[in-house]
């Protein structure tokens, strides 16, 4: 699935399509791969006691996460860990994990 990515910066606002792939899924738990700006990202992401995560094995990038579908917030936690256009890719792409499952 395709979807649009945003970064603003400044007045400037840029924009690309990133691409996501569902590989596996169970209820709380996502594996997925997504793909934008030439960058590819291998998604594990689900639901503990206290919240959300987020692990990207291929970039060792681990965190916690708000709800999927909250990009502004998910965006500023993962661009603590990787570039800022990566983060955006990454976080645009979360909030479809729940809509690609229950395709499925």
């Amino acid at each position: 699935m395709e979807y649009s990515c945003f970064f603003r910066d400044g007045s400037r606002i840029e924009t690309w399509t990133g691409e996501i792939i569902l590989l596996r899924w169970r209820p709380g738990w996502y594996e997925a791969e997504m793909n934008g700006r030439g960058t590819y990202f291998h998604i594990l992401a689900g639901v503990h006691k206290y919240g959300n995560y987020l692990c990207i094995p291929n970039h060792d990038v681990g965190c916690e996460l708000s709800d999927f579908s909250d990009i502004f917030w998910n965006e500023g936690r993962i661009s603590n860990l990787m570039r800022k256009v990566d983060a955006v890719t990454v976080a645009a792409g979360l909030a479809y994990l729940p809509t690609l499952a229950d395709k499925q």
